[in-house]
């Protein structure tokens, strides 16, 4: 027993500096950054700011307080499946620290969580080279910090879900080395599934980097008794038959989440894949050499740059040197040669990253798989540098020219995310490095020191700089945004068994909703349906490639989508901010004079809650007119008035919205042009002058007045002001705007101004629409008395009753349209079918109805019973290996 523990405790030293010492360099920068606890900050930037700490919320709350809400939500837009959301985001195990911290200190769990996931990473990489690789002494922990503190893990810390990739891909090919060496696959099956399942996205990638391992791993066997090519090729065919048939256990067990998921990512992800073929390069080839330099990264590098390499300099030598190392044979060294010329490919060549990213070019977040070739790099160096073979000094000195051709590139190539600075301090440690290197052969203890010290500072000093160049929120104000948003909530929170949205005229982030737990509209995810942005664009309201803002509603959608209450801001001086430090400023992204429409329900010091009289259920009789409606693009006040027709069995003599002219037009320092009978293009006559263009008008009555704003307008080229005042709305957009400009202001002078920005401006003619309030309500009001009366609500379990009228045929809902949804009206399964390509409506006859609807997760049975047939052949399989 004292031999045994006297073997394994260098070992287990090493496992534990693996994990502590990533631990405690990350923390120092935490510190010194002042992330919260040590300061006000926190590590809420870019996406982890504005939609995963928000989904984090959502976690917690459904798991504590409402498990239903997995499979669908009402809190997700106007409502939408969430499994595909749980698979891409929010299935990590270490998520499960989230149930142990209070909503107010989500972004320290966060902090811990990334804590944890990078020191388990270090850790598990020193597990495998422990293992497998006969990793012994500080050469473990150096590598492990490597792998765990590489600039991939540094520039995509933010990006929390994918740091599982690091934490379980080097017990993956332990498990696919295991299985090579004819050990049992389960090991490397087992923990495959579970990737799969943490995040089948960044799954994915490594599905496609094991292939590409095992190639190279095959490579590294050296067989006796194999001396002819059939006996190689029998063999070869033998154990790529094995390592595929353990893969697909491996997906066999997450099938109980990825085959729902598939069927979610149809309409989401997956539908926005581009089916060009490019073999274009993104970049001249070269340039991924500025990428090994000490903090290559700022934020520019984003949204678009170059794939993130940085593994420290000891590693990249090390792994130079494996090429030139007789210790590994021709073969394999060939082999890893081709997999390294082919995995820059696949980081610059567009067809090639596709591939890598499941067919869709990433918006954002480059070469998200780059953190696989650093494995392999970071690997194969440890492996070069395990056995004390003198390093050769021809080599070094053509490292040493390398170097310097190199930093001369660089330099004279002058990338934004390189000072001179750091090539200098790079230059420098490769010198050093390459020193200790060379007296590696002798016998000097304090060597595996200053090597392990080396890879620490250097290690340390790229993570410094790369997280440094980022800006964070602040603790304080997310707390004071929280506190309250629930504060204005309070009293218009849905009680048991109702349902209505709530919408807002500002917003911390598009989901909110998620935050706070209220049925909004708002929402950003990239599991998003494409339907709905499509529906939402085509009503007039900001939209893209993942999410929606309702910021430009009309009294027409806020009755449509049942949105009950709306609150309202308050514009507080300045001085509020000053004498109220550390109070977040909302951040208003819509105008609406019409809220003047509804009455006040209640205030308080910071906004106005708006009860809106027109809401109507979440779902309610019309004609069948409305399923032959379809989306029309750019013409949203046209759509609206469609849809208001077949609301109202296109009955209405006169328009719900009038086309009105504008009394004026006042041009200051601009010249005009007609392009077209629709197009305008305006020009600056007097450079460095303020350039206006002024269109005037005074409304006739107290109706709501909307403004047609053009996709083309944003805040780079105009800014936009009513009255003079700056005009609120979301500047990020692909369709046209309905902006609501006047309301309850009849005989006021109105003025809409366009300030240019630029030299020139082309504008689609403004058009300026008056709503016919009377007539609206008239149409709304028929369509409240068809309202269903909701008697049960759940998120995936509603029922009701209605009251039809004789001349509609249809119960329209504000429920996206899924295959999940089931109806039943009085008991008898109905037929489901879908308008405006993403509303769910159900025909029905005249009369008083009861309705249940139901929704079931489309495939998660079938998944569930292959992950049970999975998990029943891989005991079968260790019941026979353990009998054979």
């Amino acid at each position: 027993m004292l031999k045994r523990f006297t073997t394994l405790s260098p070992h287990k030293n090493m496992l534990s500096l693996s994990f502590l010492l990533p631990l405690f360099v990350m923390m120092v920068i935490y510190a010194t950054m002042g992330v919260y606890p040590f300061g006000n900050s926190t590590l809420l930037t870019v996406d982890l700011g504005q939609q995963y700490v928000d989904f984090f919320s959502y976690y917690r709350t459904t798991l504590l307080s409402d498990p239903s809400a997995i499979f669908f939500s009402f809190t997700k837009s106007f409502g939408g499946e969430m499994l595909g959301l749980w698979a891409y985001y929010l299935m990590s195990p270490f998520n499960l620290i989230f149930l142990f911290f209070p909503q107010s200190q989500l972004p320290l769990a966060v902090t811990i969580l990334i804590l944890l996931k990078v020191s388990a990473s270090g850790l598990t990489f020193a597990h495998l080279l422990v293992s497998r690789f006969a990793g012994k002494g500080l050469l473990v922990p150096s590598f492990a910090l490597s792998y765990a503190l590489m600039g991939y893990v540094i520039v995509n810390q933010l990006n929390v879900m994918w740091l599982d990739g690091l934490v379980f891909l080097p017990l993956i090919i332990l498990g696919l080395e295991k299985m090579l060496s004819d050990e049992s696959g389960l090991y490397y099956s087992f923990f495959l599934g579970v990737m799969l399942i943490s995040n089948y996205y960044i799954g994915f990638m490594i599905c496609i980097f094991l292939v590409f391992y095992y190639l190279f791993a095959f490579s590294r066997q050296e067989i006796a008794g194999l001396n002819d090519l059939k006996a190689h090729l029998k063999h070869f065919f033998a154990q790529s038959a094995r390592f595929i048939g353990y893969s697909l256990l491996g997906a066999g067990f997450a099938a109980v989440l990825l085959l729902p998921t598939f069927f979610s990512l149809l309409g989401s992800k997956a539908s926005y894949a581009n089916n060009l073929i490019d073999w274009s390069f993104a970049y001249d080839p070269f340039e991924v050499v500025s990428k090994f330099y000490i903090g290559a990264f700022n934020f520019d590098q984003m949204p678009s740059g170059h794939p993130n390499l940085f593994i420290g300099t000891v590693a990249l030598t090390a792994y130079i040197y494996y090429f030139f190392h007789p210790a590994f044979s021709i073969k394999e060294r060939f082999t890893s040669f081709a997999l390294t010329a082919l995995f820059f490919l696949a980081m610059n060549v567009q067809f090639l990253n596709k591939i890598w990213h499941a067919g869709q070019y990433p918006i954002w977040y480059p070469y998200r798989f780059s953190f696989t070739v650093c494995f392999f790099f970071l690997l194969n160096g440890f492996r070069a540098l395990r056995s004390y073979r003198p390093f050769p000094f021809s080599l070094a000195c053509c490292l040493l020219i390398a170097n310097a051709a190199t930093a001369i590139y660089v330099l004279k190539k002058d990338f934004e995310f390189l000072e001179p600075v750091q090539v200098l301090i790079t230059a420098v440690i490769s010198v050093l490095v390459l020193v200790l290197l060379m007296l590696r052969d002798q016998p000097r203890k304090w060597l595996t020191y200053a090597l392990l010290f080396v890879v620490t500072a250097e290690m340390t000093a790229n993570a410094a700089i790369d997280l440094f160049r980022l800006g964070y929120v602040k603790q304080d104000e997310f707390a004071d945004y929280q506190t309250n948003l629930n504060t204005m909530l309070a009293d218009v929170r849905t009680s048991e068994d109702t349902f209505y949205r709530i919408e807002k005229t500002f917003q911390r982030s598009k989901n909110d909703s998620f935050q706070a737990n209220y049925a909004g509209i708002n929402h950003f995810s990239s599991t998003f349906e494409k339907e709905i942005p499509a529906l939402f664009g085509s009503l007039g309201f900001p939209d893209g490639n993942g999410f929606i803002v309702y910021s430009t509603g009309t009294l027409f959608t806020d009755a449509l989508f049942g949105v009950k209450y709306f609150i309202q801001d308050k514009k507080l001086p300045e001085t509020f901010y000053d004498l109220n430090d550390g109070i977040y400023r909302l951040n208003r992204n819509s105008t609406r004079p019409d809220l003047t429409q509804y009455s006040i329900y209640s205030e308080t010091d910071r906004s106005t809650t708006f009860e809106n009289p027109y809401a109507l259920s979440l779902a309610f009789g019309v004609s069948e007119s409305v399923l032959d409606l379809e989306l029309i693009e750019d013409q949203p006040i046209l759509m609206q008035e469609q849809l208001l027709d077949a609301f109202n069995n296109q009955e209405s003599i006169e328009p719900y919205f009038s086309l009105r002219p504008f009394d004026s037009n006042v041009f200051q320092n601009v010249t005009s042009a007609a392009d077209d009978a629709q197009n305008t293009t305006y020009y600056r006559s007097v450079d460095g002058a303020i350039s206006r263009i002024e269109f005037q008008f005074t409304p006739t009555s107290e109706n709501p007045y909307y403004l047609i704003l053009d996709a083309g307008i944003d805040d780079d080229n105009a800014t936009l002001y009513v009255n003079n005042v700056k005009l609120d709305y979301y500047t990020t957009y692909r369709n046209d705007q309905v902006i609501n400009i006047a309301s309850n202001q009849q005989g006021e002078n109105i003025t809409f101004t366009i300030e240019l920005l630029e030299d020139s401006i082309r504008v689609q003619d403004l058009k300026l629409y008056e709503l016919n309030k009377a007539l609206f309500e008239e149409t709304i009001s028929g369509r409240q008395e068809e309202g269903m009366t909701i008697t049960s609500f759940s998120q995936t379990h509603i029922t009701g009753s209605v009251t039809i009228a004789d001349e509609d045929e249809v119960l329209l809902t504000t429920i996206p349209y899924s295959e999940g949804w089931a109806v039943t009206i009085d008991g008898e399964a109905a037929e489901t079918e879908t308008t405006l390509k993403g509303l769910l409506a159900v025909p029905i006859s005249a009369g008083k109805h009861t309705v249940e609807l139901t929704y079931r997760t489309p495939y998660l049975m079938t998944g569930l019973s292959l992950t049970g047939a999975s998990i029943v052949g891989a005991l079968l399989l260790k019941k026979y290996r353990k009998n054979k």
